[in-house]
This record gives structure tokens, C-alpha cells and sequence, in this order.
């Protein structure tokens, strides 16, 4: 990249930050992550902020301005990380069908899934309510547990 490229490219992504207030975090990661993903993808910085995904979210009606925030800063960090964003999505999946009571039961793999290694945090009223908890966890197969402590790329 040559000193003109960064220029412009600032130029482009504070335009499109006059058009919606993202916090101090999410400006600086989608300004790290848009020149990235437009380096990958052969493109230009205009071209990934006027993505579909992206001038949908924009243009919604349904949605307030700190719901816009969250899902460009989720649909850039996809586009910036496809790989990891993929193997989240598969691991939530996992979760979901493998969670006995979702509302009581939360897994927190580690950061990045770097570890082999899962947290699970239970929240329970009586003894009865954990006695269940803990049992249908026991019944879980091996293969499901694998995949949610340890998920494969």
C-alpha cells in the first residue's frame, strides 16, 4: 500500500462512519479489518462498505442505530475472520442441540478455542432442579462433548 491508498481509504471509512455511531472499540476494529478484508478479497475499501449485507443493515427500518452498530461490526468481523466465524457458528449449533435447559445452562469455551477446555456455568433454584441438570449432562456421548470442549476446524 503506498502513502495515497491509506489516505483515501481513511477518507472512505470516516465517511462511513458519519453515517452511523459505532464506539471507540468498533471504529478501531473496522478500521483494521476493512483494508484487511479488501487486501483478501482484491478489492477496495468503497467496494466492502457498500456490500449488500452491509447497505442492508444501513437501510433497515426495523432495527435502531446501536442494533446497525452490531451487526456491520458482526457482518465485517465474518468477513474478516470467515474461518473462526464458521467455526463459532457450527460450535453455537453444537451447543444449542446439546444444552438440556438453555435458560439455566450457559457453556463458555475458551477464548478463541484455543484451549481443550469448557466452562459451564449452571444456575439452579433447588436440588432437584441440579439433580436433573446433572443427569441429562452425564447422558451427553462422548463425541458431543468433544465437540463442544474441543471444536475441530
Amino acid at each position: 500500500m503506498n502513502f495515497d491508498y491509506n489516505i483515501e481509504c481513511k477518507g472512505i471509512i470516516d465517511d462511513f462512519f458519519k453515517k452511523i455511531h459505532f464506539s471507540h472499540q468498533a471504529r478501531r476494529e473496522i478500521a483494521e479489518w476493512v483494508p484487511e478484508i479488501a487486501y483478501r478479497e482484491k478489492s477496495d475499501v468503497r467496494n466492502i462498505l457498500e456490500k449488500e449485507s452491509i447497505q442492508m443493515i444501513l437501510s433497515s427500518e426495523k432495527l435502531n442505530a446501536p442494533q446497525k452498530a452490531e451487526k456491520i461490526r458482526d457482518e465485517l468481523y465474518k468477513m474478516r475472520f470467515p474461518l473462526f466465524s464458521d467455526m463459532q457458528k457450527r460450535w453455537k449449533k453444537a451447543v444449542n442441540a446439546a444444552n438440556p435447559s438453555p435458560s439455566k445452562v450457559q457453556f463458555i469455551p475458551s477464548p478463541g478455542f484455543e484451549k481443550k477446555r469448557l466452562e459451564i456455568r449452571v444456575t439452579v433454584g433447588n436440588a432437584d432442579e441440579a439433580r436433573k441438570i446433572f443427569a441429562s449432562l452425564a447422558e451427553m456421548e462422548n463425541d458431543k462433548w468433544d465437540e463442544i470442549i474441543f471444536p475441530k476446524e
